[in-house]
């Protein structure tokens, strides 16, 4: 998971989540055990920079308040 010193833009947003719709797919067809714990975890670092992503554009909105 990388950190972010802000938050996505819309390009970078849809990035992630069709990276994040990628490692649910492969978890869902892959045979090998393997693959799926490393799906899961490229999944929940996807899932963690989207929800940070996200946290960062409501402080910034509070901000503006």
């Amino acid at each position: 998971m990388r950190l972010l010193d802000k938050p996505f833009n819309h390009a970078e947003k849809e990035d992630a989540l069709r990276s994040l719709d990628g490692c649910i797919c492969r978890i869902c067809v892959s045979e090998d055990p393997l693959e799926i714990v490393r799906m899961l975890g490229f999944a929940n670092d996807y899932l963690a920079m989207l929800v940070q992503s996200r946290m960062m554009q409501l402080r910034e909105q509070d901000d503006e308040i």
